[in-house]
């Protein structure tokens, strides 16, 4: 074979190589975490599960290893690199895009919110088993709230968190193997930042 010839063969056999690698990120693997956070789509604010920055929210979390209660407000604190920043008994980063509700890099609920959807984060996996749910707490009641199951693989605990439009989480509980609760974290008041 000619020189040339081989050349024109080495390079198309180069060329197939980055076209099948390109075609089976696209096709394969699905955008991570992070890389979906990074997005800057809006959500409407009728379908938007943020906070919203001029309240403040007293929450409650009582942790049972510890066995006492926290109460604290969180506060929004200003906005840094496309993420809301709040401050209660942590500071937190949250931020909302078409895929999901997302802490720090982390989706904590995915959109579009559906009965059903799954998606991950290792080790643990969530689950949205009803988007329609009525949620008691000492801040009022949520109507229409999404429930969310997070499961950690090999293990039977479990939490369930509910999510309300325009504020949220307002509860949390999460059980463990023996099916004692282990965390409850409850909103208790919604009041206007001064």
């Amino acid at each position: 074979m000619k020189k040339p010839v081989k050349i024109l063969i080495a390079f198309s056999f180069i060329i197939i190589v980055i076209l099948m690698f390109f075609v089976s990120k696209v096709v394969f693997d699905p955008k991570s975490n992070s890389e979906e956070a990074t997005d800057t789509t809006g959500v409407s604010k009728e379908s938007s599960y943020l906070k919203d920055t001029e309240k403040i929210y007293r929450v409650k979390e009582y942790n049972a290893k510890k066995k006492q209660d926290l109460i604290f407000d969180l506060s929004f604190i200003g906005t840094s690199k496309g993420y809301d920043t709040w401050y209660g008994a942590d500071t937190y980063l949250e931020k909302e895009n078409q895929y999901g509700l997302f802490y720090g890099q982390d989706k904590i609920l995915a959109y579009p919110v559906e009965e059903g959807k799954k998606w991950s984060i290792e080790p643990f996996d969530f689950t949205i088993e009803s988007v329609n749910e009525t949620v008691k707490t000492s801040a009022g009641t949520f109507e229409n709230a999404v429930k969310v199951k997070t499961t950690e693989k090999d293990s039977e605990e479990y939490s369930l968190t509910y999510y309300a439009k325009g504020v949220g989480q307002v509860l949390k509980e999460s059980v463990d193997s023996s099916n004692k609760k282990t965390i409850r974290y409850e909103m208790l008041e919604i009041k206007e930042e001064k």
